[in-house]
This record gives C-alpha cells, sequence and structure tokens, in this order.
C-alpha cells in the first residue's frame, strides 16, 4: 500500500499544472464516476495535487530567483575586474608614453616590440562653453512617440491606426 502511494506521488510529480487543470475541467464529464460524491472526491485529489504543483512553481520561481541573484553579483564583480584590468592597460601605454616623451625614442620596432607612439587626428577640450560662438552649435530635433495619451485614449474607446490596446494577464505574487 505504502508503495502504490509513492509511485502514485512519482507519478503525480511528472504531471503538468496544464494536465492537472485539464482534469479538473473534464472531471464532471468522467463516465466512471457515477456519483456525485465520486466526483466531488475526485475534485479535491486534483485540487490538493494542483495546489502541490502550484507551491512547487513557487519555490522553484524563488530558486531561479536566488540564481539570477548571484549570478548578477557576479557580472558585477567580473565587470570590475574587466575595469580594473582596462585600467592596468591604459597606465602601461601612459608609461610607454611618458618614456617615450623623456627618452625622445622607443627601442628599435622589431616583431617582438611593435610599439610606436603616434599623434592622435585630434580632438575638440572644450574649456569654457559659454564663450564658444553660437554658430558652431547646430539644433538637434527629436521626436518621442507618447505612448502614456494613446493608452489613455485606446481605454476610452478611441481607434489610433497603427496601434493597438493589448491586455495582457500577469502573475502576481512572484517579482
Amino acid at each position: 500500500m505504502e508503495y502504490e502511494s509513492k509511485a502514485k506521488k512519482k507519478e503525480h510529480m511528472k504531471r503538468s499544472i496544464l494536465d492537472i487543470a485539464s482534469d479538473l475541467a473534464l472531471v464532471r464529464h468522467d463516465v466512471q464516476l457515477t456519483s456525485e460524491e465520486d466526483v466531488m472526491q475526485r475534485v479535491d485529489e486534483l485540487y490538493v495535487e494542483l495546489h502541490r504543483k502550484e507551491d512547487g512553481i513557487y519555490w522553484f520561481y524563488r530558486n531561479v530567483e536566488g540564481q539570477i541573484s548571484i549570478f548578477r553579483e557576479q557580472i558585477d564583480k567580473l565587470t570590475k575586474y574587466v575595469k580594473t584590468l582596462k585600467n592596468a592597460q591604459e597606465r602601461i601605454k601612459g608609461l610607454v608614453i611618458g618614456a617615450h616623451q623623456t627618452i625622445g625614442e622607443l627601442p628599435e620596432h622589431t616583431e617582438f616590440n611593435p610599439l610606436k607612439v603616434s599623434k592622435s587626428a585630434g580632438a575638440v577640450d572644450v574649456i569654457e562653453e559659454d564663450l564658444i560662438p553660437e554658430e558652431y552649435y547646430i539644433e538637434v530635433i527629436t521626436t518621442k512617440l507618447d505612448k502614456k495619451r494613446i493608452l489613455e485614449e485606446l481605454k476610452e474607446g478611441a481607434s489610433i491606426p497603427g496601434v493597438r490596446l493589448v491586455q495582457k494577464e500577469y502573475v502576481r505574487g512572484l517579482k
């Protein structure tokens, strides 16, 4: 008897929440259940199974949420480490430029030493923006879709070409 209940539990663990919900919807039409009492007993069994499955879903969701948190922490650590390495590279470049400026030359260029110091094409260093003549400014105009206004008008029943109102179901209780 105990073996059968363990086997039955294992069988129920493999069923999806959709399978359980479908069984709940179909239980009233089950010809094998002859009385209302049999129907109610089967409904009770299915609800117990459904609640266990829902508890499992919540546990699984929280578990995944914890993993996401751990991975985000690792990503942050790795991002900081990459930034540290890039800063170290920039310091090395600075040392090469500093040595070049002090000595006036670099070691001979070879296949093992491909370093060269060159001048960049140039960049603008703005010292005081208020002193720059107006002729050096350009006008930038941007447009942005007012989705809040569109949503309000769609909810009020308006018909707007190119858009439609979409209302999705979502799960409360899980972030």
